[in-house]
């Protein structure tokens, strides 16, 4: 299949989705994520007919509206992505089915704080991309398909940042505040309070090849993927994180991925150093794969 990234565009798709959704921002300091934070004692909006019942404090059944809102958007993007590549009215049945299939899967999603957890936003959207690749998968389209689609919806609305905005975001991953953070949250995952959460450590910068990393020996994402027999589209799903530290300047480089069956993932950020891996960098290294 070609890719074009833009083709599928029109004024007024771009900035629905991850900006509306906080994952834009997240991305940039992955600090606590208020976009869906409960309000207390509001009652939890139903969850979609053919799912099961939710435990009390279900984070995704008490913000469903917001979540499967945030979707649709997503949806509206995706649809216009396929119409690119197939015909209309298969684009469309995609994406009504992965919006039915999201809306199934919400109550059951891992509980891992919610609005608390710096990385709510990220399990969040493993879920879109599950949903996305289950449906597209009935119409015979692939799990490069499906990674290339979030890839490109992602990165049309990192388009749409303006550029200081993003360098802003970006420098507040080297902010004493976000490293003390990040050293606390590192500490607080060894204690594995959620199963299906994240679990990493901090380094320090060694002065020349970077400026701040981390390791993850465990991926909430990973896990999820795994769980909903998604996990063929687990290593696309990584790519999205250069898109980020492209825009935001934060020079990130990674050799190593759970989702490529590597025992950690190895993120160092060096600050404005060039972000070299992208799309056709890594995808020809992933199992099977030819350059798109």
């Amino acid at each position: 299949m070609i890719y074009s990234q833009n083709s599928f565009l029109r004024p007024g798709i771009t900035r629905r989705f991850f900006l509306r959704a906080g994952l834009v921002g997240a991305c940039a300091c992955m600090l606590p994520w208020p976009a869906l934070a409960k309000k207390a004692g509001a009652p939890a909006p139903s969850a979609a007919p053919a799912a099961a019942a939710a435990p009390a404090g279900n984070f995704y059944v008490a913000n469903r509206d917001k979540l499967v809102a945030d979707f649709k958007g997503v949806c509206a993007g995706a649809e216009h992505w396929l119409a690119a590549r197939t015909a209309e009215p298969t684009a469309k049945a995609i994406a009504g089915d992965a919006l039915s299939r999201y809306e199934r899967m919400l109550p059951g999603m891992p509980d891992i704080g919610g609005a608390t957890n710096r990385n709510q936003p990220f399990l969040v959207m493993a879920g879109w991309l599950t949903a996305l690749y289950q449906a597209m998968g009935e119409k015979g389209m692939s799990a490069k398909d499906a990674g290339r689609l979030l890839y490109d919806l992602y990165a049309a609305d990192w388009a749409a940042v303006p550029p200081q905005k993003a360098q802003a975001m970006g420098a507040a991953l080297f902010s004493v505040a976000y490293l003390q953070s990040f050293q606390d949250w590192a500490a607080e995952s060894q204690k594995r309070k959620y199963p299906g959460d994240w679990v990493g450590k901090a380094l320090p910068g060694d002065g020349k090849t970077f400026d701040f990393g981390y390791d993850y020996t465990e991926c909430g994402a990973v896990k999820f993927f795994k769980a909903q027999g998604a996990m063929a589209v687990a290593p696309y799903y990584c790519l999205n994180d250069f898109l980020a530290s492209r825009a935001q300047g934060t020079g990130l480089s990674r050799q190593h991925t759970l989702a490529q069956g590597d025992a950690l993932c190895d993120f160092r950020y060096k600050r404005n150093r060039p972000v070299t891996q992208n799309w056709d960098t890594e995808t020809p290294k992933f199992p099977g794969n030819k350059p798109a």
